[in-house]
């Protein structure tokens, strides 16, 4: 039987979480008002692209750290969506500094650190567990 990694399902869970809050808190006070602008058609449709590239991100990242949980022995995919992850967090870090001043504003870069810390924690548990063998 193979050992499965509860990190990575934790990850999951917390990415479920996530494209949970993206569908249903963030796409009627963020997206809708960008949709319903007098913005030309084209920028609300690259905003709309943009708002769903973030759930698909979500929700692949689900579907990979699924896959890691009952397979944790790809390295590199793990590697993969801590890399993303740190991308994601950088960036709402520096939006919400260069834009506002604060790191508060665009407040969702340290649940993206926690994710990330949390997919970490089970690339370690898997080299721990190579290791002691």
């Amino acid at each position: 039987m193979r050992k499965q990694n509860c990190w990575y399902l934790s990850a999951a869970l917390l990415c479920l979480f996530m494209i949970g809050m993206q569908i249903f808190v963030g796409s009627p006070q963020l997206n809708a008002p960008i949709q319903q602008s007098s913005l030309p058609p084209g920028i609300r449709a690259i905003a709309e692209v943009a708002w769903r590239s973030v759930t698909t991100a979500y929700g692949l990242m689900i579907v990979a750290l699924a896959y890691l949980f009952m397979n944790p022995n790809n390295r590199a995919l793990a590697k993969y969506i801590i890399a993303q992850l740190l991308a994601l967090s950088i960036l709402f870090l520096t939006y919400s500094i260069s834009r506002f001043g604060n790191v508060t504003s665009m407040y969702l870069w340290p649940v993206f650190l926690v994710i990330a810390l949390t997919v970490g924690m089970g690339l370690r548990t898997r080299q721990s567990s190579v290791l002691s063998r």
